[in-house]
């Protein structure tokens, strides 16, 4: 059965909805409007960097405000609920199943994502994403910070209960016929991701719990003052946000998994690959939490140990490299937009992941140890690989979702912009590091050198910018406008290995 364009439904219909479907595209609407909003205190950010001295942000208050919502948008309002949505719409239909496990939950998890949010951006806290003790305990400003943390907790349940019901949908609800081996690669990393986010998140939930009730002077756990470490702190938190880099990237490359065959005209590789390497980043990710606090006093003995661990993700990480490279070996490829954000995507993941190698290094890190460096490394794997690997799956069911094709030219117009202004600025964020330009500044000596780098930062951040104007106007455009897509075969590939599972399985469409 192929998928046949409907009418449009009223948007209440589908807001009221519990179908996974629906909320699939709730949840991916909301994710790429928090995309763009905090895009935009990304730009903000940036021009205020172009040169020292104050822009057009007044003062280091304003700029940390600036800074803590953007990075929080980006991670748990853009990352996070994406993957959930794509993972809504399509796990179901993978599993064979005609629905999540829990609709009820999976919608209820989707609405508290809007409620966590208009804390956040309600209040505009300057704790940094990390919030880091004592400032967060001790003198961040009550309301704002109260808010964030509330804010957080709410979309950590979220996060949670959408996990349980993938955990159950993928292990529970999949059809007798379909051993879990032959479950395709995008859902195992649902399943790896929901795993390690039911493991994770209790530990940030409760470092969240503790700075509260230290705030409120209940307790102590984070106050130096009254006996606390402000370092506990930073291992809850680590426990939870190294993990969260691969609940983060794990479900980009799963994408991945399903655009490489089909552009390649070729079965994949190896699934089995896969699935190990999978399970091997989760484990990983839990065992290696201690590289991001070398610098905070830790025994030789356990940096070692944590480097070590850090060092067993390479291994793990060139298993889906290789599988890409090997599945397009000797196809027949189709560089639709799609692919060339996947293909994108791989080579800038090769190229972050080349840099963790290097900070993975005890002597390496003291240096670049909260400098630019670790900005630019973060960055090229949030935008190089989990942004590209989120676009391109966004192109590949456009046709599937709206019944219309987006517009050709402005899609490789969207693809140049921001692979070039990805490599301008988080390239160049890896020499400042490397010049000794610390990160979450507000002002900069003027040093010749610092002064270029951001400049030349800058006009690329504005160069990726434009880029995903583009991406938006098209998404808008075409949905209305766009041609009609030959719902057999919209990007021609022939067929065989084209077909994404969606369009063999009789379910719920009204887009």
């Amino acid at each position: 059965m192929v998928l046949e364009l409907a009418r449009p439904r009223p948007i209440w219909q589908i807001m009221f909805s519990t179908h996974h479907t629906d909320v699939a595209l709730l949840y991916t609407i909301t994710s790429l409007a928090f995309l763009f909003m905090g895009g935009v205190l990304a730009l903000t950010l940036r021009a205020e960097l172009f040169a020292p001295g104050p822009q057009i942000i007044p003062d280091s208050i304003t700029f940390n405000r600036i800074f803590t919502v953007h990075g929080t948008t980006m991670l748990f309002l853009f990352a996070i609920p994406f993957a959930s949505g794509i993972g809504n719409y399509l796990v179901p239909i993978m599993v064979r199943y005609k629905d999540m496990a829990y609709p009820k939950l999976n919608a209820i998890a989707f609405w508290m994502i809007p409620v966590g949010a208009a804390l956040v951006w309600l209040g505009f806290s300057d704790v940094s994403w990390t919030a880091y003790a004592p400032y967060s305990v001790i003198r961040a400003p009550g309301p704002a910070a109260d808010m964030w943390i509330f804010g957080l907790k709410i979309v950590g349940i979220s996060s949670v209960l959408s996990s349980i019901n993938f955990v159950v949908t993928i292990m529970k609800c999949k059809h007798p016929d379909l051993p879990l081996s032959k479950v395709p690669l995008f859902a195992w990393s649902m399943l790896v991701i929901s795993l390690m986010t039911i493991v994770a998140i209790p530990t940030f939930a409760a470092a969240l719990l503790m700075m509260l009730t230290d705030r409120l002077g209940v307790s102590g756990f984070f106050n130096p003052a009254m006996g606390g470490d402000p370092i506990a702190y930073q291992h809850l938190f680590w426990f939870t946000f190294h993990p969260e880099v691969y609940i983060f990237i794990l479900p980009a490359i799963g994408m991945m998994y399903e655009i490489i065959p089909r552009f390649s005209r070729k079965p994949l590789y190896s699934q089995a690959s896969g699935v190990f390497a999978f399970v091997m980043l989760a484990i990983i990710g839990f065992a290696s939490w201690g590289h991001h606090m070398f610098a905070t006093g830790m025994s030789f003995t356990e940096k070692t140990v944590f480097m070590i661990g850090t060092l067993a993700a390479v291994p793990a990480s060139g298993m889906h490299v290789f599988n890409y490279l090997a599945t397009m070996w000797g196809g027949r490829i189709r560089f639709d937009a799609p692919m060339k954000f996947a293909v994108g995507g791989i080579a800038l993941f090769f190229s972050a992941g080349a840099g963790g190698v290097l900070n993975t290094a005890m002597p390496l890190d003291f240096i670049t140890h909260d400098t630019y460096w670790v900005v630019g490394h973060m960055h090229l794997f949030l935008t190089g690989t989990i942004a590209f690997g989120f676009v391109a799956f966004t192109y590949y069911l456009f046709p599937f979702i709206t019944g219309r094709m987006y517009n050709r030219k402005l899609a490789d117009y969207h693809f140049i912009t921001m692979f070039a202004g990805t490599v301008m600025v988080f390239f160049t964020q890896h020499l400042l590091g490397l010049y000794g330009m610390p990160r979450r500044v507000f002002d900069y000596p003027p040093f010749p050198a610092w002064i270029a780098m951001n400049e030349f930062a800058t006009i690329g951040a504005f160069i990726l910018g434009s880029g995903m104007l583009a991406f938006l106007i098209n998404l808008i455009y075409s949905s209305a406008k766009g041609k009609e897509a030959n719902m057999d075969d919209p990007f021609g590939l022939g067929g065989k290995y084209y077909y994404p599972v969606s369009a063999k399985t009789p379910h719920h469409t009204g887009y």
